[in-house]
Order: structure tokens, then C-alpha cells, then sequence
């Protein structure tokens, strides 16, 4: 037996780890195991218990002997809740409802009315973002765009908006063009796939191939499943039980979608059908009788231009034969024409207007002018064809999947079936029904998935949204739930919420209302005992955190009154420094007008080379991966953004131009109103008086407004960008 060295034998103990641990099957670690139906515990604090959520808490609580924190202040717990939900402050008129009626039942009405409105999508659909690693350009160095991509964006939006069954939500992005009765909504959802980054200048045109299908698998995996499955691709995981093989088994779900593509016309047959019959209407009765009278004014100057040549000093734009064939064209019957003289009308028209241009007098100049911008707002009316960055099959037949030897595409091993990791699953999938253009594979991949012998959608999702109503989540990592990823802090609670999803048709709406109906949820942040529970592991007191950097943008705007809530559509181009867009060696950032810059955030053009610096600094996150929780840090620059950013201080501008006109010219109410609406409470005595105390001070400044100055200090107050 070969002598095995102390470093060949610490990677097999690494490797191994796992199994040794006695992690080998689905039924011995928590997350790959059957769904577990859970009762809420009996607690002896059953008063404090509004709704199931409390009891698993409490439970938890008590066993150490904790308590828990008092219910928060209606205020505090109004703001928290409109943040949350629809990452808008509540207005001041809204306030003072609460305020005046601060009852379980009005509070149950707010929820219901905020899980209704169109912003909740909003919110909620960014923090998927998120998860789906969501941009409009192809990163590395060039960075291109890619078009359309903001129809995903929108698309999931909707999703939330509609409360479309998570289950289904899962479907549609992996095998949207695969379901039966798919259409441009569902093949729109499968952009989730073409959403990574690829190298178009690669050097190695296979490796880019394969490194954009890993990002498949890895997306995949991690955001549906909790699975680290990518990292399976040069050799056996290092931590969990998933082989290479394992990861190739994936990968066949994906190999034969074709990432070279670009955006393409996606809708169903009868939408291509109609499409068709508009354009050609539209050719027929719009664009045909324009191009006929340009064509008409061509005719006699194309005959002088002939006769008399070019003038002397002008270069010929038009050979003979060209010329020859543009004045036949115009003089034969439609149906005489050769494909030479089609092709000239079309292919040569911009070579025509340019040499009739050149002997052409004033007069004839103008009417070549408005025939041309004439045929140019014609062609603007015609129909488009729905367009999307989707990435299409080859056909029904799947291309051979094989193993590569080392994770080099260009070393392959066994062909390797398609599937997925035996540890979640070792039975066999179905066999896929192919379609006229895909091979069925990712429709089966995604009822897998959603499947009841596959309980992971359910937890990794249940997890996300607890984690973004608190800040964090009941396990650590919310893409990692292999071994690796340790253990959750309430498991029964994880298991009853995920419970809850499916038993509730997977709508993500009533699982919200259990949570922030819960007494859990509406806690104040006071510790209640400060010598326990340090890191709130227990959930005894509200988890203080930091608003996501759009909240903190849309907040801003909306106090100042700025807040555009158009919905939908193309992305917005706020303005922002060249040397910021300079850092792009191809830039892509566009001007869109001040009333469309006052869009919400999730609406920002996202590019990935370059990123709104009122999001970046505050933590927007890397789109070159799935992101399951953003990093949260406390840094110089952010000081700098907020004090001294051209943006901030434009609003604190315009919000104190909405204070003189809004709250009248005194000096005190006008401060009484700034603080509704930025900390959404009225000030203090003491904090009047420090205001009133600064407006005087500052009135020696010049740079802006003293109202303005004192704006620009509540705006960058802790209390703004946190949701305590």
C-alpha cells in the first residue's frame, strides 16, 4: 500500500469530513430531511402569544429563563412596519390615524392595506433581486448591456404583487418556456438563467460557455435549494456529501441552452402570428405610401445624375449599375422587380439620398428633409415585437453531459445522466417530456424542486422571509444549508413557517401577516435584560438594523415630496459623476429627465461596472453572484455621500422648500413637520430647542439655506437609516 503524505491525507479527512460526521443521507441532517409537522408549544406566557410565531419564541425564552422585550411604541412599530413592507415611510396624515386608534385590529388593517399596495412588490421583488443576482450588463471588463432585461425585473414585481404561488414562482424561472400554456410573461421569467455575467472578449470562448452555465448551477442551487452545489465542479465538495458527479448531474439541465445569444422575440404562436399581420398592415398602409412619394422626388434628380454626373469636386456615393437599377425600380410595376432592384431600394438607400444630396438645390434639399423625417416618424409607429434576454434551447434533443476531468471543459471524462445529488434525492427523476424547441429537462428539474420529497424550497424560503423582516435569518447563511451551514436557532419554527407556505398554497402574503401580526415582530429594540441574550440569537428584543440603501434613497425622496411612484418599465438613469461612469471602459449610463430620476431605486439602471453611488456606498450588493444577505458596514465614505453628496444635498434642499410652503413660515412647526416626516414622531422639547439653536447659527453659512442645513443633519441621523 502507497505511503499517503500528511497533506493527501488532511484533504481526504476534509473531504470526508461530512460522512464522517454521519452526514450522508437526506434523513440525518436537518435540512434535507422530510418536512416535520410542528405544533406550537404551550407557554406559560400565553398572553404575550398574538399569533403561533410567538409561542416557538417564547417557548425558547423561557426555557432560559428570559423575557422578552416590551411591545414597541405605536410610532416606532408604524414606521417599522411601512419601511418593511413597501420601504416607504408612513405619511404624517397616516401617522395620526395610528395614533389615534393604535388597536390590534387597526394595526391588522395597515398590514392588509400595505400587502396590497403595488410598492409592496416593489420592496419585496428587490430583496429577490437579490437572490437572483439581478443585473442589465454582462460584467468583466467591458461590461455590454444587455436589452431588456429590465422586463425580468418588472416580472417579478408582478409576481409578488399578484402573490403568485412560490411554487410556481420557482417554475416559471427555471422552465418557463417548457410549461404547458406558456407565454411571453413565463418565457420572461426564465431571464433568471441568462441574469449572470459572461466574458464576451474571452480568450477561451468554451470556458466562458461553461463558466455562465456554473453560475446556472450555482444560482440554482443556492437560491432555491440552500446547496453549494457549484462548488462540486473541479473535484468531490470539500464539506458536504456532493460529488462531481453529483454537480454534472445538474449541469445537464443547463447544457443545452445556448448562452451566445442574444435577446430574442419570445410569446406564443398566435403572438408571433399577430405580430406579423401588424407589421405587414403597418408596411402596407403606413410605410409603403412614404417610401412611394420619397421614391417619387428621387426619380427626376436620379435621371439628372445620370445624364450630367456628380458635381466637380464631389465623389461618386452611387455606382453606375446601382444607379441604373434605383431608376428602374421606380419606373416598373411592383411586381417586375428583381431581387437586385429590392435590394437597392432597401440596402441602398442611404448611399441614394446622399448623392442627390450633392446636386440637389435649397428647394429640393427641404423636401428631401421632410421626406426623410416624415418616413422617420413613420417607422417609429411600428408594431414591436415583445423582446426579451432569454437564452433558447438547441431542441429537443439534450446535448450529452460528460464529466470534466478537474473541472477543464476541455478534459472530459464519462458521460454523466442527467439528475441531481443523490444525497437530496436518490431516486430517479421522471423522464422529461421534450418540447418542439428544449428538451423538458428544467421542467423537471423544477417540480423536483418544488416537489413533496423536496423540503428545502420550502425552509431556504421561509428563512429569506423572516430574514427580511428582522434582519436575520433563523439559519446564518440563507444560501447555505448543507452541513456546512450550521443549524438553525429555532428549527422548529423554521419548519413550522415552511409548514405554514405550503399548507397556504406556497402564498407568500399570509405568511407575512403571521409574522408581523406576531407580538415577536412588534417588540421594542430596548434590551429587556441586557446581560442576556447579546447577540439576540433568542429574539428577545427587536434586531436594530440598517435600512437596504434603496429604502434609504426612497426615503429621502419621498420626504422631500420628489418621489416619483410611476411603476414599470425601462430603467432610469440618475445623475451621476463622470468620473464615477469613467471607471467603465464602456459606458452604458444614460440622462433621463428629474421627474423620471425620482423613480424608486429598484427601477435604477443596473449596471455592474458602475453603480448608483447613493446605493453603492450604502451596500447594494455584488450582482456577480446570488446574495443572500447584504453586508452591512460603517465606513467614512458613507459620511461623505450623505453630508456632502450632490444628491443629498439637492433634497435637503427641496424638502425645505416643502417645509416654508407645507408648515407655514415658523420657525417651529416648520421643524415639527421635518421630523414627521423624515423620523416619522414630532420632536422633543429639547430637541426643538437644539434645532431652533442650530437654524440660528447656521444662518451664517452660505453654502445652503440654514432650513436646508438643518434638513441635511435629521437626514443623516441614525434614527433615518434604521428600522428600530
Amino acid at each position: 500500500m502507497p505511503r499517503l503524505s500528511p497533506s493527501r491525507i488532511f484533504c481526504f479527512l476534509v473531504t470526508c469530513a461530512p460522512l464522517l460526521a454521519g452526514q450522508a443521507s437526506a434523513g440525518e441532517h436537518w435540512a434535507w430531511a422530510p418536512l416535520a409537522e410542528q405544533r406550537p408549544p404551550a407557554v406559560t406566557r400565553g398572553d404575550q402569544v398574538r399569533t403561533p410565531v410567538d409561542a416557538f419564541i417564547l417557548a425558547e425564552l423561557e426555557e432560559r429563563s428570559l423575557t422578552q422585550a416590551a411591545p414597541a411604541d405605536p410610532g416606532v412599530l408604524l414606521r417599522r412596519v411601512f419601511l418593511d413592507l413597501i420601504g416607504l415611510p408612513p405619511t404624517p396624515a397616516e401617522q395620526r390615524a395610528f395614533l389615534a386608534d393604535p388597536s390590534d385590529e387597526a394595526f391588522a388593517k395597515i398590514v392588509d392595506d400595505l400587502l396590497a399596495r403595488p410598492q409592496y412588490g416593489e420592496r419585496w421583488g428587490r430583496h429577490w433581486l437579490d437572490v437572483a443576482r439581478y443585473a442589465e450588463t454582462k460584467g468583466y471588463e467591458r461590461d455590454e448591456f444587455k436589452r431588456f432585461t429590465w422586463r425580468y425585473r418588472d416580472y417579478v414585481i408582478d409576481a409578488f404583487n399578484r402573490d403568485l404561488p412560490y411554487d410556481r414562482f420557482i417554475v416559471e424561472q427555471l422552465a418557463g418556456d417548457e410549461i404547458p400554456g406558456s407565454d411571453a410573461r413565463t418565457q420572461i421569467a426564465t431571464t433568471f438563467l441568462s441574469l449572470g455575467t459572461f466574458d464576451t472578449i474571452a480568450a477561451d470562448r468554451e470556458v466562458a460557455v461553461y463558466d455562465t452555465l456554473d453560475d446556472m448551477v450555482a444560482t440554482t442551487s443556492m437560491a432555491f435549494l440552500g446547496q453549494t452545489v457549484q462548488c462540486a465542479r473541479c473535484h468531490d465538495h470539500k464539506f458536504e456529501p456532493i460529488t462531481q458527479v453529483d454537480y454534472y448531474r445538474l449541469l445537464a439541465a443547463f447544457e443545452s441552452l445556448d448562452v451566445t445569444k442574444k435577446e430574442r422575440q419570445i410569446g406564443t404562436e398566435e403572438d408571433f402570428r399577430k405580430h406579423r399581420e401588424a407589421d405587414e398592415a403597418f408596411e402596407l398602409t403606413v410605410l409603403k405610401p412614404e417610401l412611394e412619394a420619397e421614391q417619387k422626388l428621387w426619380l427626376p434628380m436620379l435621371q439628372r445624375l445620370q445624364r450630367d454626373g456628380v458635381p466637380e469636386g464631389k465623389k461618386p456615393r452611387l455606382d453606375d449599375k446601382n444607379m441604373k437599377l434605383a431608376i428602374e425600380s421606380i419606373t416598373m410595376a411592383e411586381e417586375e422587380r428583381t431581387k437586385d432592384h429590392l435590394r437597392v431600394l432597401e440596402r441602398e438607400r442611404g448611399r441614394i439620398r446622399g448623392a442627390l444630396r450633392d446636386i440637389a438645390d435649397d428647394a429640393e434639399k427641404q423636401a428631401l428633409k421632410a421626406c426623410e423625417e416624415k418616413l422617420k416618424e413613420a417607422e417609429s409607429k411600428r408594431p414591436e415585437a415583445m423582446m426579451a434576454w432569454v437564452y433558447p434551447e438547441r431542441g429537443a434533443t439534450p446535448k450529452a453531459t460528460h464529466l470534466r476531468i478537474r473541472g477543464d471543459v476541455h478534459q472530459k471524462g464519462e458521460e454523466v445522466p442527467f439528475g441531481i445529488p443523490v444525497v437530496l434525492d436518490p431516486d430517479p427523476l421522471p423522464d422529461p417530456v421534450a418540447t418542439k424547441q428544449s428538451s423538458g429537462r428544467r421542467r423537471v428539474l423544477a417540480e423536483w424542486i418544488t416537489g413533496p420529497g423536496a423540503p428545502l424550497a420550502a425552509r431556504v424560503m421561509a428563512n429569506r422571509v423572516w430574514q427580511f423582516h428582522f434582519g436575520q435569518g433563523l439559519v446564518d447563511d440563507a444560501n447555505n444549508f448543507g452541513v456546512s451551514g450550521g443549524e438553525p436557532s429555532h428549527p422548529e419554527l423554521l419548519d413550522w413557517l415552511a409548514g405554514e407556505l405550503v399548507r397556504g398554497g406556497w402564498q407568500l402574503k399570509p405568511l407575512h401577516r403571521k409574522i408581523v401580526l406576531s407580538g415577536t415582530y412588534r417588540m421594542s429594540a430596548a434590551h429587556p435584560e441586557p446581560d442576556s441574550d447579546p447577540e439576540n440569537q433568542l429574539f428577545s428584543r427587536w434586531p436594530l438594523h440598517r435600512l437596504q440603501a434603496e429604502a434609504i434613497r426612497d426615503s429621502v425622496l419621498a420626504a422631500s415630496g420628489e418621489l416619483n411612484l410611476k411603476m414599470a418599465g425601462p430603467s432610469i438613469y440618475p445623475p451621476i459623476g463622470k468620473q464615477v461612469v469613467g471607471a467603465s471602459s464602456k459606458s452604458d449610463w444614460g440622462k433621463s429627465s428629474a421627474e423620471e430620476a425620482a423613480r424608486r431605486s429598484v427601477y435604477v439602471f443596473a449596471k455592474r461596472a458602475v453603480r448608483l453611488p447613493e446605493l453603492a456606498v450604502l451596500g447594494s450588493p455584488d450582482s456577480s453572484q446570488s446574495c443572500g444577505e447584504r453586508n452591512v458596514s460603517t465606513t467614512a465614505v458613507q459620511s461623505l455621500l450623505m453630508f456632502n453628496g450632490e444628491f443629498m444635498a439637492q433634497q435637503a434642499e427641496r424638502l425645505a422648500a416643502r417645509l416654508e410652503a407645507e408648515a407655514g413660515a415658523g420657525a417651529s412647526e416648520q421643524i415639527a413637520m421635518l421630523f414627521q416626516l423624515v423620523l416619522c414622531r414630532p420632536p422633543r422639547p429639547e430637541e426643538v430647542d437644539q434645532c431652533l439653536q442650530f437654524l440660528a447659527e447656521a444662518a451664517e453659512e452660505k453654502k445652503m439655506s440654514p432650513l436646508a442645513s438643518l434638513c441635511l443633519v435629521v437626514l443623516n441621523t441614525n434614527e433615518f437609516v434604521y428600522q428600530n
